[in-house]
């Protein structure tokens, strides 16, 4: 389990981001949501739910839909058979990398083409979180940042640079003598 994170792999920020959601979500503030709250929520964002789009919601969390019912529900479409692990997400976006970067319209062919096809919005949704360069593509990097949590490096320190004294340069005997004499002065 990562630094941070409770039993169920959220984070302390993760958590309290879906709390600040709840209470935005919660309209009437009971402390559970209920068809008005979603209904509203998406109202909000522009988007328009059916009743049975909302039935179906409400029906993933298998009872009252607190907020801990809700972080649950969460954790368990996380933890769940149905998603893909992070390595072969990974690995199918390698097969468009080249040198680093993904070609765009290729990657949208698949993407409208292959699996659950997206439709043209919804890539355009998405597209819109990249930098698109003058030759149409896209670091892998950014794409693959977007679907799966990417661990960052610890960026090492660089070390402080190594300041050799130069050897003192001989001196007769003579020299050192009066030297520390005069340091007995000085310190007198």
């Amino acid at each position: 389990m990562g630094k941070g994170q409770n039993e169920g792999g959220f984070s302390e920020d993760q958590l309290q981001m879906y709390k600040d959601c709840f209470k935005l979500m919660d309209i009437n503030k009971d402390g559970q949501l209920d068809k008005n709250d979603l209904r509203g929520a998406f109202d909000n964002v522009g988007v328009l739910m059916s009743e049975g789009e909302l039935d179906g919601l409400l029906g993933e969390i298998g009872g009252a839909c607190t907020y801990d019912n809700m972080v649950k529900m969460f954790q368990e479409k996380m933890a769940g058979d149905g998603n893909d692990s992070d390595d072969l997400i990974v690995q199918a976006f390698k097969a468009y990398d080249q040198e680093g970067k993904i070609d765009s319209k290729m990657f949208t062919h698949a993407l409208m083409t292959w699996g659950d096809k997206m439709t043209k919005a919804e890539i355009d949704d998405i597209f819109g979180e990249f930098e698109i360069d003058e030759d149409y593509m896209i670091k892998s990097k950014d794409v693959i940042g977007l679907f799966v949590a990417v661990k960052e490096e610890p960026k090492a320190e660089e070390p402080a640079p190594v300041v050799e004294e130069a050897p003192p340069a001989e001196e007769d005997e003579g020299d050192a003598k009066k030297k520390k004499k005069k340091k007995k002065k000085a310190a007198k």
